[in-house]
């Protein structure tokens, strides 16, 4: 039980050396080095972005085209007619659902992209994308001791380094905009006042609406017992869920959850379709054909829990019991440090982080962005010892991620194994110090 009584000290962020920040520490040169680098990832990133399709952006673009025309984008299957702009060429001609699988508030999100050229939405979304980085860090920076600043810097970096990030730039993916949200809710929710209250009940619902597993967050609301917190929250609930409608049509959400069924299905029993065929001299929008089947050479894999345990598992029972867990978890932090305390925060990011995992679905290098909160919160929540051993972990563990890039092709699940046994150990320790706490 000494992990768990090291953890017991979590409170407030301590103050390490004031040296350990100064611009001749070892940890200042690390920073400078590990950002000197994370601008070379930019670099690379914008060459990529260049050269390719942003292929998971496609498929969002042509969705949201489709939905607002009151068409399914979940089942569309494209018609040489319909012109190029509603073009995803990784969508299967032979499968009943098509590529588009992100919830109908994420493709609201992307309304106004809609009628843009598709290249000028890429370098739009390649900003977008580090905007998102960088704003979700201020948010944490807000919340935050001065002397945790250089660490999350170091980490914020390091993670810049990975194949995962490449990866989800590459792609054109959204993740890190569900990671800097979550940021920006936990920075709202330990500010005074009910500004903060509203701004944290928003976010959560939003945060629910665009990914199903942060539907978590909705306890924080209701763990507050307030009329504002939870008028926020159901707020956002309405906002977000009519949105999508007055887009696409009332079938919307019910078009989304009957595709979803399938796609889930599909996966579960390892459903493979050939892949549309398509001339090298056709181009779309403008973009030659050849762009978006360029392959950038990322490593990646599939690191869903039904994928590293060869599809042995039933989803249903597995997110029911994550839910369960969490809400009960959730419960025992509440009642020792309160809804907007730094170790709750940490908790949650934990939780949300594992539940990522259990979703039938790929779930692909570009996730882990999710697990930077987890990373940056644990520097808030924790002090002494334990904060020095959550430094060790995380910067190990980044290391570890970074180097995803030289692993054998048979050992690429690890880095995803070690973030989800990390992940595991922060939300089972801090239910079982809350626990502790709440029987004493």
């Amino acid at each position: 039980m000494r992990s768990a009584a090291a953890f017991d000290s979590m409170s407030s962020p301590s103050s390490p050396d004031p040296d350990s920040s100064a611009s001749g520490s070892p940890l200042f040169f690390l920073l400078m080095m590990a950002l000197l680098l994370a601008v070379w990832g930019l670099i690379s990133d914008v060459i990529n972005t260049g050269d390719g399709g942003s292929i998971d952006l496609r498929n969002r673009i042509t969705g949201v085209r489709v939905a607002s025309a009151h068409q399914d984008p979940y089942t569309y299957q494209w018609r040489q007619a319909d012109g190029t702009e509603r073009l995803d060429p990784f969508s299967y001609p032979s499968s009943p659902v098509s590529h588009t699988t992100v919830t109908p508030a994420t493709l609201t999100v992307f309304l106004p992209f809609k009628d843009l050229n598709y290249r000028v939405t890429q370098w739009l979304w390649l900003g977008v994308q580090y905007a998102a980085l960088g704003l979700g860090f201020l948010a944490w920076l807000k919340s935050t001791d001065r002397a945790n600043w250089a660490w999350g810097g170091l980490l914020t970096c390091l993670y810049c380094l990975t194949p995962h990030w490449r990866l989800h730039v590459d792609r054109g993916q959204s993740y890190v905009l569900y990671a800097a949200l979550l940021l920006l809710m936990m920075n709202a929710g330990r500010s005074a006042g009910k500004r903060g209250l509203w701004l944290e009940g928003l976010t959560g619902a939003l945060l629910t609406m665009l990914r199903p597993n942060f539907g978590v967050l909705l306890g924080v609301s209701a763990a507050r017992r307030g009329k504002v917190p939870i008028l926020a929250a159901g707020a956002g609930l309405a906002v977000w869920a009519l949105l999508p409608v007055l887009m696409a049509g009332t079938a919307i959400w019910k078009q989304y959850f009957a595709a979803m069924a399938i796609h889930a299905r599909q996966y579960l029993d390892r459903v493979q379709f050939p892949p549309a065929r398509f001339s090298l001299k056709e181009g779309i929008e403008g973009i030659p054909i050849g762009k978006f089947l360029n392959d950038t050479r990322i490593p990646f894999t599939d690191t869903s829990i039904y994928r590293l345990v060869s599809f042995q598992l039933p989803p249903n029972p597995l997110l029911i019991g994550w839910a369960v867990l969490a809400a009960g978890a959730g419960w025992l932090m509440m009642r020792r440090d309160g809804a907007g305390s730094a170790r709750f925060q940490w908790g949650v990011s934990a939780w949300i982080y594992v539940g990522d995992y259990l979703l039938p679905a790929y779930r692909y290098n570009y996730n882990h962005i999710l697990l930077w909160p987890v990373l940056l919160l644990g520097l808030t929540a924790l002090k002494g010892t334990a904060r020095k051993v959550w430094m060790g972990l995380t910067a190990g563990i980044l290391i570890l991620h970074t180097a995803t890039w030289w692993l054998p092709k048979a050992c690429l699940p690890w880095p995803g194994v070690a973030a989800l046994l990390l992940a595991a150990g922060v939300a089972v320790m801090t239910a079982l110090t809350s626990r502790k706490a709440a029987a004493g």
